[in-house]
């Protein structure tokens, strides 16, 4: 057993987070159970794991609702368990993006109709659902040679800003009083609208984006060794956007990807102004990323970056010292346009979208950055596992301080299995996966999934079982069977409190 001890020790580290032992006995039930139990992961379910379905339920509940903690502690511990596993050669690279938890409760605090990202691009479809921001660390194997993999350090909530409702038209039969009455409704409704826009740029998923980046730099640099490194953040079109570039913390550089048509400008000849005025800001116009990338008196430069499971010969161009008006404003960024990819399908050949990327540093190496950035991939399926395999967002609750809190603990426990993976087995290897279907050794895969990792934990428990049932009196003391179970009950000063037994009886509960 390798990875059930560390995994253990992880959560023995929660400790300090909680104000009670008995609170974060509870605790570690529950982040073994959301891991290891079948179906949907309920609170209920986790609960009936535990074989704690026979007593009071209330004292489960109020530990997401009532109990005093802090899911930002949680985090810290699991980083202070990944920073060391970094490559030391790589960057301080942190990916951010937004997640939509779908709900069905109509009273749940927060959850409100937003637009599915899963829409077609010729209809946009609405789902009911709370919204989250979502920032994982990447930890880079040693020389770029493989994939990377994202620990999440935050999950919290990133409610939308309450839009005005207009008031309602008034028939053609209105009376002259009622149609008074609409118009000061109106004109009440524009100003409401106007403070809405004003509230937006304080409150919306840009400013909140910016206080996570902010409060990321704090968490950092409360570590010694990570006070020095620049933190790259990897973003999406979501937060390349004026309110993200004009707040960045300092010793923060932001990757994201933006729209092909954004004007921009060179930056300003030193001779000076003659007459009256204020200095000239901006330079001449320069053309758009889509005129830049079709430009063919500017030719694509070469870099090797992986991804999609392989390495890959990139072509890039790119524009140093550009000025986004509408954007960082006077500050200087790096435009870099990455050429589309090709690939093979059915026979066919055919090439992914090109992309167009603003480094709010100039001077940032450019091949780090492309990798960075195609790396931020690692986001993507840490949300696919968490709301797919581990059902992040099914359990239902309804409290103001558990909406946001047990998704939080809940991705917490993927970050900490994720982490005791790393520090167990290393980044991309295989060594511990079980015989794989005949279907599956065509392409193997190069790294653990979170799936086979539940399944080697979940064989590990089973095992645990099974080593504490054969002992017997008549078994001679310091048998090494023996000797590991009691150490690893020892481990956390209890029996551990999740059975096989009682997940597979509770399944289908």
């Amino acid at each position: 057993m390798k990875l059930l001890p560390c995994l253990l020790d992880m959560l023995t580290g929660w400790k300090k987070s909680f104000a009670d032992h008995r609170t974060h006995k509870r605790a570690t039930g529950f982040a073994l159970a959301f891991l290891l139990c079948l179906g949907r992961r309920t609170i209920s379910r986790a609960i009936c794991a535990q074989l704690r379905q026979f007593r009071a339920w209330s004292p489960d509940y109020k530990f997401f609702s009532e109990s005093p903690w802090n899911p930002r502690s949680l985090f810290d511990s699991v980083l202070d368990h990944a920073h060391p596993l970094m490559w030391e050669k790589q960057p301080l690279t942190v990916a951010m993006d937004d997640t939509l938890l779908r709900k069905t409760g109509k009273r749940i605090p927060w959850a409100k109709w937003l637009r599915d990202p899963l829409s077609p691009p010729f209809n946009t479809n609405l789902v009911w659902g709370l919204r989250f921001l979502h920032a994982a660390l990447l930890l880079w194997p040693a020389n770029g040679n493989g994939a990377a993999r994202a620990i999440p350090i935050a999950f919290q909530l990133a409610p939308a800003v309450k839009k005005p409702k207009p008031p309602k038209k008034l028939n053609n039969s209105a009376s002259a009083a009622q149609k008074a009455e609409y118009q000061k409704a109106l004109a009440d409704y524009e100003t409401q609208l106007k403070k809405h826009r004003q509230k937006q740029r304080k409150e919306g998923l840009a400013a909140q984006g910016v206080r996570l980046l902010k409060d990321l730099r704090t968490r950092f640099d409360q570590r010694v060794v990570l006070v020095q490194k620049i933190l790259w953040a990897i973003v999406d079109a979501s937060f390349c956007n004026r309110t993200v570039f004009r707040g960045l913390p300092a010793r923060t550089v932001l990757i994201g990807r933006t729209r092909k048509d954004i004007r921009l400008y060179a930056e300003p000849t030193k001779k000076t102004k003659k007459g009256k005025g204020r200095k000239n800001r901006y330079g001449k116009p320069l053309p758009t990323p889509e005129q830049f990338r079709q430009d063919k008196s500017v030719p694509w430069q070469g870099c090797e970056i992986f991804a999609a499971g392989k390495k890959h010969n990139l072509r890039y161009k790119t524009m140093e010292r550009v000025l986004w008006k509408s954007g960082a404003g006077p500050h200087p960024l790096r435009l870099i346009v990455i050429e589309p990819l090709k690939y093979r399908a059915h026979g066919h050949l055919l090439y992914r979208k090109e992309a167009y990327l603003l480094v709010s540093d100039p001077s940032a190496n450019v091949g780090e950055a492309l990798q960075a950035y195609f790396y931020r991939w690692e986001i993507e399926a840490d949300q696919k596992e968490e709301k797919d395999l581990l059902g992040v967002g099914q359990a239902q609750v309804w409290s103001e301080n558990a909406v946001p809190r047990q998704p939080a603990f809940h991705v917490a426990s993927y970050a900490a299995l994720l982490t005791a993976a790393v520090k167990t087995y290393g980044l991309n290897t295989t060594g511990a996966v079980r015989p794989l279907p005949l279907w599956r050794k065509i392409k193997p895969p190069k790294r653990l999934s979170a799936g086979q990792l539940i399944d080697i934990l979940r064989q590990e428990l089973e095992l645990h079982e099974s080593m504490a049932m054969e002992k017997s009196l008549r078994r001679a003391p310091g048998k090494d069977k023996q000797f590991r179970a009691d150490a690893l009950k020892q481990q956390i000063g209890t029996k551990i409190p999740v059975s096989i037994k009682a997940i597979l009886a509770n399944a289908w509960t």
